[in-house]
């Protein structure tokens, strides 16, 4: 979030609290896992699509303005 996406700390401290909330919130009955990854893909592209306007964005590479953290 703060590398590919540039959002600040606060705001990626806020989203990865949405995220979590929305993920794990919801019981997941009969399986193994403690979330739904089809959930977690989800909210994760719905913040990549707020961020860069695209859901399916690659998250590899250098961001589109060549401006994103080195880290």
């Amino acid at each position: 979030m703060l590398g590919r996406l540039g959002m600040s700390v606060d705001k990626a401290i806020r989203c990865y609290g949405s995220l979590t909330g929305d993920v794990f919130s919801h019981e997941q009955t009969g399986q193994d896992g403690k979330f739904n990854a089809s959930r977690l893909e989800k909210v994760i592209k719905d913040i990549v699509k707020a961020e860069t306007g695209q859901a399916d964005e690659r998250m590899l590479g250098t961001a589109p303005d060549g401006k994103g953290c080195k880290t």
